[in-house]
Order: structure tokens, then sequence, then C-alpha cells
């Protein structure tokens, strides 16, 4: 048996694996002076259940479908500037704040269509979609927010976030009522987020 095939193949998939850690590692130190701002100064961090990636074609992935980035990540936003980093899939994004934009949308994770929150802006040097989603995107939208990132779909989430309101209220049993914010009416819209206050 010829060993030749083999040792090609070998060679291509450590060369692959060799470049990629190569450029995640260029990756990191362009990124250096930023995540050294954000860590100094966070105003918010949290773990994140999903995060995907919009591929773009070549060996990053297929274009136009969303791109699960594998093992535990997490959100840590700064005064003016965020991070998304996964350590074990040896990725991270970090955005200024006022060169990116934040829009609520549903965004397939697998075979389950979730609601979640896009991010786009510019991100190791070139243009980055990123949908992520956490149980408190309200909280999570309100830090990126912070941070000057332009508003997008904000009236569209408000409206999603009143029809849940209603729907929970659906499904509590009889006689019974939310705890909390007795006095509110359940039909009644909250204010856009553009217009809530914003914490720091």
């Amino acid at each position: 048996m010829d060993p030749l095939p083999f040792l090609l193949t070998l060679a291509i998939i450590v060369g692959g694996i060799y470049m990629m850690v190569m450029q995640r590692n260029r990756e990191r130190a362009r990124n250096a002076p930023l995540r050294g701002e954000i860590e100094a100064r966070v105003c918010f961090e949290t773990t994140l259940d999903r995060v995907s990636k919009l591929g773009t074609g070549g060996f990053d992935g297929t274009r136009g479908f969303w791109i699960p980035v594998r093992g535990p990540k997490r959100l840590m936003v700064g005064a003016d500037a965020f991070m998304i980093s996964a350590p074990q899939a040896l990725r991270e994004f970090v955005f200024t704040g006022r060169e990116s934009s934040i829009a609520f949308a549903r965004v397939p994770f697998g075979l389950v269509v979730r609601e979640c929150i896009v991010i786009t802006g510019q991100a190791n040097g070139r243009q980055v979609q990123l949908a992520i989603r956490q149980d408190n995107l309200r909280d999570v939208w309100q830090a990126l927010a912070g941070t000057g990132a332009a508003l997008a779909g904000n009236e569209v989430l408000a409206g999603h976030l009143t029809r849940l309101r209603r729907r929970r209220a659906l499904l509590q049993p009889a006689g019974r009522r939310p705890r909390g914010n007795r006095h509110r009416r359940d039909d009644r819209a909250p204010r856009p987020w553009s217009q809530q206050p914003r914490s720091g």
C-alpha cells in the first residue's frame, strides 16, 4: 500500500490547522489594545447561550448560512466597545460601539428559529455579522446600546416583548396574577428601547 496519499492528506490537515491557529493569534494580537480597554472598564459581562456567524464563503464558511460558534461563549462590554469570545473555538470578535449596529431578528440555530440580537460591524479587519442568544436579551441590548452602537429594530422588539407578556398572561392559572407590576395592564406596550434609561 502506497503511504504517499495518506501522508499528503495528513500534511494538508496539519497545515490547515497551523494556518488557522496562526490567523487566530494574529487576530488576538491586533485586538490586544481594544481588548485591554474593554477589560479595564467592564460595564456588563455575561455568558451567551448561542452565537452564530453569518458565512461569507471561502474557507471561513458557506455564504449566506449562519455558522454556529462552538464551545462556551462570553460577552464583555466596556465603555465604548464590546467583545465576544469563544476560547475553545479560538475565536474572538472585538467591536467598537460607534462602528457597529444591533438589531433584533429571528435567526435559525440548527433546526429551530430563535429570537436573538444581530450585531453588524468591523471585527478582525473585516465586516462581520453575529447573532447572539441569551435568556435576558433586554439587558444585553441595553448594554450594547450603551457603547454607542446604532440601534435598529427596537420597535419590533418592543412589540415582540408585548406579545410574550400576553402569552404568559394566557398561560397563568385562573385566579392568579403575575407577581410584580400588579397595577399595570398586560396589553400596554413597553416604551421603545431607544427611550429606555441606560444604566451607567
